[in-house]
């Protein structure tokens, strides 16, 4: 296979920001924000029922500034996390910026506890108020899990030493991890790529016994559940504290989530997702001409898959074709990803693994948009291409009408436009192959990738939710999370024997870094669903859908859940809105699947 060259030369340019980890603008930038913050509680502690628009004014810039810092630092290391000046700058900043960071805690606190009629007063006169009633109104909502002052302070300020730097440091190992397979040296990317997406069985296996031993004997795994010891014993003390009911429910209030809703997210998944999952599995068990499949099968080629590689090119030309047919607004704001210098595709020494997109609103309400990949080439990352890009239009639309306070969407939402993309591109690819077995691959393909999205994540939230409650009764060992993954792998997949064999794969939950924020996963299974619930409706009048479409990704953080769906017909309340996710989605592809595999007589 010749070089991609094009693929090699897509790095990101991050000047705009700084020009290095010792740009003097750095230094000056902290020393602003130092200054601000200092004068914050002088101008508006015990003030605010009068001065609320000044201080709203004020934080804005001290957020437009720290994003723009600690964005800036979190880009670096990840192209290269094991250079141990970025951790030191990154260490310096941080510490500094905490510490003048603590003398906003009043704020929450403040603004949580006052009158109803100076509030509204206030909103009413107010032009910039009335944009940010949305964000003020959260935290009134919200007020009631604040703690004191005081300790409010003391968290921020002890917030740099806390689990985001077992967080980095797990990090920093995973890079050094090393997977040999026949001789040659693999990085973790490398190694799960070839779990995964080997055409020779016998090699996939060997590639998922040689990771799954690694995590093991090289201690990752043991240095994880230390990791992971400290984050959920630090949330539970905190949790309590403050009065969350469950595990769950600060990242569900975070969501602008009810409990009863996701955990009827939950339950859907386990008992439709699941049956539709195993119904693919067995598809693919026969396909695959296998009595019970192994663990690295999971995600096999089928056997009259081609080897195609995806030039970055293809790849690239691909994604714009796909949101171009749908809109050209969010294609034009892709192309300046491209343009710019935005995006950092290549796999190389001392990057992390996976991919994101991290958009960030800077001073002025600039707003700048990075895409991080490990392309490899395959269908999968043409779709994460897609996947990360939707992030990216979302982060823009966002940023720019809502500026820094409310241009995120919560996690469970901000998976929307994500997805959204991967079913442009998908229907895309679709649309424009003619050959029936070729359709069959990308339908079965497709069907892998929302189980993963969909499935695997709900069963790593229900291993979370084990670790955590388990965790109340004592420090867990690496043997407790190797039990408490095989549970639910088994409770989700069935029980071995019946569609998997599962060997050698109970070290596999240390290398999911999600699990150092608690209950973000579950966010992929509702943004898949909610988005396959709008994505039914596209067709029916494409002109009025495209702009509902973007005004929803201009909300950012401004409308809930119900907000968001009403515009299209649709109620995320409703009993049956999760299961009608599925059944637009995974049992459609499955029931034209099955079709064309009696078609093709396979």
């Amino acid at each position: 296979m010749k070089k991609d060259t094009q693929l090699t030369e897509t790095r990101w340019d991050l000047s705009c920001l700084y020009n290095s980890i010792h740009d003097k603008k750095i230094t000056k930038d902290i020393e602003k924000v130092k200054s601000l913050c200092n004068n914050f509680p002088k101008n508006y502690k015990g003030k605010l029922s009068s001065t609320l628009e000044h201080a709203i004014i004020d934080l804005i810039k001290i957020e437009e500034i720290t994003s723009t810092i600690f964005a800036y630092f979190y880009l670096m290391s990840s192209r290269d996390a094991e250079n141990q000046e970025i951790k030191k700058q990154t260490s310096i900043a941080t510490e500094q910026l905490s510490t003048a960071l603590s003398q906003l805690t009043f704020f929450d606190i403040e603004l949580g506890k006052m009158p109803t009629t100076a509030y509204e007063n206030q909103i009413k006169d107010s032009d910039i108020l009335k944009k940010h009633k949305p964000y003020l109104d959260d935290i009134r909502k919200n007020a009631k899990y604040q703690l004191t002052e005081d300790v409010e302070t003391i968290l921020t300020r002890l917030s740099p030493f806390l689990s985001n730097e077992w967080d980095d440091m797990m990090d920093e190992m995973e890079t050094k991890l090393v997977f040999t397979l026949k001789r040659k040296k693999y990085n973790l990317s490398e190694i799960i790529n070839i779990s995964n997406n080997s055409h020779n069985p016998k090699l996939r296996q060997k590639a998922l016994d040689e990771l799954n031993k690694v995590l093991s004997t090289s201690n990752y795994a043991n240095l994880r559940a230390r990791a992971l010891n400290l984050v959920i014993g630090e949330k539970n003390i905190l949790d309590s504290e403050r009065g969350f009911k469950t595990p769950m429910s600060s990242r569900n209030i975070s969501n602008n989530l009810d409990d009863e809703t996701v955990n009827a997210l939950h339950k859907a998944v386990a008992q439709y997702g699941a049956k539709q999952g195993k119904r693919y599995y067995n598809i693919l068990r026969k396909l695959l001409k296998k009595k019970t499949l192994s663990w690295s099968d999971r995600n096999a080629p089928l056997p009259f898959e081609s080897k195609v590689y995806y030039t970055w090119s293809d790849c690239v030309d691909t994604v714009i074709n796909a949101y171009n047919n749908f809109s050209s607004t969010l294609s034009a704001l892709i192309k300046d990803s491209f343009t710019n210098h935005r995006i950092d595709a290549p796999v190389y020494k001392g990057k992390t693994s996976g991919a994101y997109n991290y958009t960030i609103v800077s001073e002025n309400g600039k707003v700048s948009t990075w895409t991080f990949l490990n392309y490899m080439g395959t269908t999968r990352d043409v779709m994460t291409l897609a996947h990360e890009l939707g992030h990216s239009v979302h982060g823009q639309l966002a940023g720019n009408a809502q500026g820094v306070l409310q241009a995120q969407a919560p996690m469970a939402y901000a998976e929307t436009a994500s997805i959204f993309g991967e079913m442009l591109t998908f229907e895309y690819m679709l649309n424009n192959i003619k050959d029936k077995k070729e359709k069959l691959i990308l339908l079965l393909s497709k069907s892998n990738d929302w189980i993963n999205s969909v499935n695997r994540q709900i069963s790593f939230s229900f291993f979370e939710q084990i670790i955590h409650e388990k965790r109340k009764l004592g420090k867990l060992t690496s043997q407790d999370f190797n039990e408490a993954w095989l549970k639910v792998t088994r409770d989700m997949y069935g029980p071995s024997g019946e569609i998997f064999e599962y060997n050698n794969i109970e070290n596999l939950w240390s290398y999911v870094s999600h699990f150092m924020r608690p209950f973000y996963v579950y966010a992929y299974s509702f943004g898949e669903l909610f988005t396959q619930s709008l994505f039914a409706v596209k067709n029916k009048d494409s002109k009025k859908f495209e702009r509902l479409y973007i005004d929803m990704l201009k909300s950012g953080s401004t409308k809930d859940a119900v907000g968001l769906m009403k515009p299209f017909g649709l109620n995320p309340k409703d009993s049956n809105f999760w299961k009608q996710g599925i059944d637009v989605s995974i049992k459609k592809w499955l029931d034209e699947a099955e079709k064309l595999i009696q078609e093709l007589k396979l």
